[in-house]
């Protein structure tokens, strides 16, 4: 072998060895990348499969919390007593935020408008006793809230089943009275609200009954008269359950300003005062009666208590000469015929178009205008239901 040759060999094979080596320190490298990211992957996904355990685990306990959550939920709406901040229950009333107006220096009353199923949402005014309206009201309202219907009911004044009297069961109810606001005929501050609890009975007023929104009108308008230099923030506001017309809740909030335009607490008692929001006291009245049921998404009403029974006529006493005891034989006096039901128990009610209609009137005062008085059929209200009739939800 040539020289020449001899050293072309030995490069080569240097050559070979430099890439051998090269080769090799690559695939290390590569091999180290590769376990690194391997580890990397491994580490992740045992991180990702310890986050999604913690995620399965928190959203598992959520379920848990959730579940017992909704069966006290259910629980709670199952119960007929429902106590503490009606807001925040699971009727899940909504109404208005509570919070007094700023201290003005004149009368302000602000109202908010009818929100998109025509209903009113609040009402609120600040005003001193000399700012009182003096006006005399008008006994006459011509504008109906939505949901209104009413309904000519029995009532017991003794918690009874049965009873012998009957008032209407719904009042146009002003939410800032009119003795503070002057308003009456205005669709931003009325709502259908029960006789009983607007003035505090069945029929008339009960000023003691702190069920009802007369009772705490009366006192604050005692505590303006008492402190004719301050001034005092009153706000109404209805409480509806979702799309119901007829709010199942009213609540009251007031504070006193004094003339410096600090805030005063004011507390006139009956045992359902509560505190609000910046020193007000507020107070939750429940829109039923004791003696109906009502349908509050549509203002309809069961009367649950029912009329007295009219006790049956007792024949007189047979007389004879005979002495007590004597005999035993029954009497042959003709049996007397049953009476006619008190009507107290059992008004007399108008039929329009002959009898057929399928409504009844009280009076004729309400009755539409083209009505034909002239052909008006008069019977007990009893014979009128018995006929399939209703009393008429127009009439008011």
């Amino acid at each position: 072998m040539s020289n020449k040759l001899k050293a072309t060999g030995l490069v080569g094979l240097v050559l070979l060895l430099f890439v051998s080596v090269g080769a090799s320190g690559g695939s290390h490298d590569d091999a180290k990348n590769q376990s690194s990211q391997v580890s990397s992957h491994v580490e992740k996904k045992a991180s990702s499969h310890a986050t999604s355990q913690a995620s399965s685990e928190k959203k598992a306990a959520t379920s848990v919390t959730s579940s017992s959550a909704s069966s006290k939920a259910a629980a709670a709406s199952s119960s007929a007593t429902v106590s503490g901040n009606p807001e925040m229950q699971v009727q899940r009333l909504n109404g208005t935020v509570q919070r007094p107006l700023p201290y003005a220096s004149e009368r302000k009353m602000v109202m908010a408008s009818l929100d998109h199923l025509g209903r009113a949402r609040d009402s609120h005014i600040q005003l001193s006793n000399a700012e009182e309206p003096t006006a005399k009201r008008s006994e006459r309202l011509t504008y109906d809230p939505v949901g209104w219907h009413n309904f000519k009911f029995w009532y017991s004044e003794f918690g009874e089943q049965t009873g012998s009297k009957q008032a209407w069961l719904m009042a146009h109810g002003h939410l800032v009275g009119y003795q503070f606001s002057g308003l009456n005929d205005e669709a931003r501050n009325l709502v259908p609200e029960t006789a009983w609890m607007n003035s505090g009975n069945y029929s008339g007023m009960d000023e003691d009954n702190t069920a009802s929104m007369l009772y705490y009108e009366n006192h604050l308008d005692s505590w303006l008269a008492t402190h004719p230099n301050f001034r005092l923030d009153y706000q109404v506001t209805p409480l509806y359950a979702q799309d119901e017309l007829i709010p199942r809740k009213v609540r009251l909030a007031y504070v006193g300003y004094d003339d410096a335009g600090k805030r005063i607490q004011i507390k006139v008692g009956g045992g359902r005062e509560e505190s609000g929001t910046d020193d007000a006291t507020i107070v939750y009245l429940d829109n039923t009666s004791p003696n109906a049921t009502i349908n509050y998404a549509d203002g309809t009403a069961a009367n649950t208590v029912s009329a007295t029974p009219v006790a049956p006529a007792v024949s007189a006493p047979a007389t004879s000469g005979s002495a007590p005891g004597a005999s035993s034989e029954p009497s042959t006096a003709p049996t007397s015929q049953p009476q006619a039901p008190a009507t107290t128990n059992d008004p007399t009610v108008y039929v329009t178009g002959g009898g057929p209609s399928a409504v009844y009137w009280y009076g004729t005062d309400s009755m539409p205008a083209n009505t034909d008085k002239a052909n008006l059929v008069q019977m007990p209200e009893s014979q009128a239901i018995q006929q399939g009739k209703r009393h008429s939800m127009t009439e008011r």
